[in-house]
């Protein structure tokens, strides 16, 4: 049977998507421990912990119960008392033909308003659990971006360090050639040049690295992160799913699912508007006192109930069946724009995996091939330093083709697997 896309150039390190629903998110922790190499599990579940968005959405939730508390509420009853026929003149003068009544109010609801408005209520909570959902797989998205960048940026750092330890040991044969009249002076002044060209190379990795760890500490509320490590493998995938396949699981992601929630909301919108043009009525009870002859009292008792006559809610159910309708556009104008993203994700996948391939199988051998011939020759005074730095330029060119395709490749599979990620909610 067929499952959603998570690589496994990336799965030992996006594994943590299906474990990170995190039922309640505290306000505050504890700072992150950066003395540690970082996984993709850590970063993600620190950027979830600290994220003030999802914070937020945990208030929403209080919100929502407590508009469900309050929509299963009858009206309160209302206590009347009049005063009638005081301060006249005649036979009204004073207060001795005073009338005194009180009486109770009480509106009764018709259709099932209250259900019908606490139903709402419980659907509009239930879309707040969406919402939550999306943010979740907006942060992971984003942190693996992040995390990403950051694992790059180490292989190109280490790379950088390699070729520099590569020049430093060129340079010192280069001496020893040239004190042993082997080689002539320039060859010692390009092999410095060669050494500074890769020391400036390093710091430029190196302030790259700074800032992809800035743009991942940033999701852990941590201002000025010192340096740290992060662990993960990045290479090609194997097997790659067909386009068809992965069309398939935007079915069962939560910016599709979703919507069933948003059509029973709407649903039940539509029913309480329904319901709010019957009207309601009320009944009222009570008592009457009349000061005349001397103190004649009487119940009371009566029913009220607005007359329809021009008001009938019509405008606002037509709205809400509208907006019910709208329902299905709504799904199929999303799925559209996932299908989309997904579809040009896919290309930039395949893209870079045939490029990368290329560069691993066919350019990388060649170049190191060469390199090694040159360096040999060279030895042998059939080559010029110039020749050999070449070559070591070539290779360095074909290795930073690897990671840039490399880099696309992965974000390219982090997309998709955001893409592709099944909601958490079950329903």
């Amino acid at each position: 049977m067929y499952r959603t896309f998570i690589p496994r150039t990336l799965s030992r390190l996006f594994l943590c998507s299906c474990l990170l629903g995190l039922p309640q998110l505290q306000a505050q922790s504890a700072p992150p421990n950066l003395s540690r190499p970082v996984s993709l599990e850590t970063a993600l579940h620190w950027a979830l912990e600290r994220d003030p968005t999802l914070q937020r959405l945990e208030t929403e939730e209080d919100a929502a119960e407590g508009q469900i508390e309050q929509a299963d509420v009858r009206p309160n009853p209302t206590v009347e008392a009049e005063v009638e026929n005081i301060l006249g003149t005649g036979p009204f003068e004073g207060v001795d033909g005073a009338e005194i009544t009180l009486s109770v109010r009480q509106v009764i609801e018709t259709a099932d308003k209250r259900q019908k408005r606490t139903t709402l209520a419980r659907r509009e909570r239930a879309l707040v659990d969406w919402d939550r959902e999306l943010r979740r797989a907006e942060v992971e998205a984003s942190v693996r971006a992040a995390f990403i960048e950051v694992l790059l940026a180490q292989r190109t750092l280490e790379l950088r360090q390699q070729l520099l330890g590569v020049a430093q040991d060129s340079e010192g044969e280069t001496s020893r050639l040239v004190e042993a009249a082997r080689a002539p002076q320039v060859e010692a002044t390009r092999a410095r040049l060669a050494v500074r060209q890769q020391q400036f190379a390093v710091q430029r990795a190196q302030q790259a690295l700074t800032a992809a760890r800035q743009g991942l500490a940033t999701w852990w509320d941590v201002a000025s992160p010192p340096a740290f490590e992060v662990t993960g493998e990045l290479q090609l995938e194997a097997e790659t799913p067909s386009l068809e396949q992965l069309q398939t699981s935007l079915a069962q992601t939560a910016a599709i699912s979703r919507y069933e929630a948003v059509r029973e909301k709407r649903s039940a919108a539509v029913e309480l508007e329904e319901a709010r043009a019957r009207p309601d009525f009320e009944l009222f009870a009570g008592g009457r006192y009349t000061r005349d002859n001397d103190g004649d009292a009487a119940f009371l008792a009566g029913v009220a109930m607005p007359w329809p006559l021009f008001d009938r809610n019509e405008g606002n159910i037509r709205t809400a069946r509208a907006r019910l309708r709208a329902v299905t556009h709504e799904r199929a104008e999303t799925r559209r724009t996932l299908s989309q993203a997904l579809s040009i994700a896919y290309q930039e996948l395949t893209a870079a995996a045939h490029e990368a391939q290329t560069v691993e199988q066919e350019l990388i051998p060649a170049a190191r091939q060469t390199l090694s011939e040159t360096e040999e020759g060279y030895q042998r005074g059939q080559f010029t330093q110039l020749a050999v730095l070449d070559s070591r330029a070539a290779l360095y060119e074909v290795q930073e083709a690897y990671l840039d395709a490399l880099r696309r490749y992965a974000h390219a599979e982090a997309r998709i697997t955001a893409l592709t990620r099944p909601a958490q909610i079950q329903r």
